[in-house]
């Protein structure tokens, strides 16, 4: 077992410095990154923003780019290019019911203090009495869901607290969807360039 927590925090390096660099490129050297968690006052549930902030900043560079949501108003000059959103299981099930997913949309836009280029649907790994296979497929219709209804790039993924490794899902979603904002990017860049050369033309 004390073997593999090397190889663990050792790919949890490659992929923060990967985040990092993706963070730079699409940020312009400036890329930010918003950290929040939606609780929910019926739920006991203990928060975990805290040790999921310090899983997510392996190293002082992250935290630098960490933004608080306190304040953060939509006019904001310096937006967020990353949210990660955390979900407590039971509220994300509560949330996600076939015959509300029209509220849903909308409460969860409202507790967004802005849209970003990416955003990470990240669900709390539920108690071992929770079945995990219901709570997942309740955080993939969220991610359909504002997929389809939003401009803007989203990834799903589960955190593990307290376990090595447990953020290292949130930042590969992170990863995932940073590299499809990249593609679409040079995607729109390449169109414009061959339509601007075929009215030279």
């Amino acid at each position: 077992m004390a073997s593999e927590q090397p190889a663990v925090r050792c790919l949890v390096d490659q992929t923060t410095w990967e985040l990092l660099n993706l963070l730079d490129i699409v940020g312009r050297q400036n890329g930010r990154v918003l950290v929040f968690e939606v609780d929910d006052e019926n739920e006991s549930a203990p928060s975990v923003l805290v040790d999921f902030v310090q899983d997510l900043c392996g190293t002082a560079d992250i935290r630098a780019k960490l933004q608080q949501v306190e304040g953060m108003e939509e006019k904001d000059d310096v937006r967020p290019h990353l949210i990660f959103m955390l979900w407590q299981a039971a509220v994300l099930k509560k949330l996600m019911r076939w015959d509300h997913l029209d509220e849903a949309l909308w409460d969860v836009r409202n507790l967004l203090p802005c849209l970003p280029d990416v955003l990470v649907l990240v669900m709390i790994h539920p108690d071992p009495q929770e079945q995990l296979d219901q709570t997942v497929r309740a955080l993939r219709r969220m991610q359909c869901l504002l997929d389809g209804a939003w401009q803007i790039v989203v990834e799903a993924a589960v955190y593990s607290p307290g376990q090595p490794g447990g953020s290292l899902e949130a930042k590969r979603a992170a990863c995932r969807a940073l590299r499809e904002v990249l593609n679409c990017h040079e995607d729109l860049v390449s169109t414009e360039d061959l339509n601007y050369h075929q009215k030279k033309y």
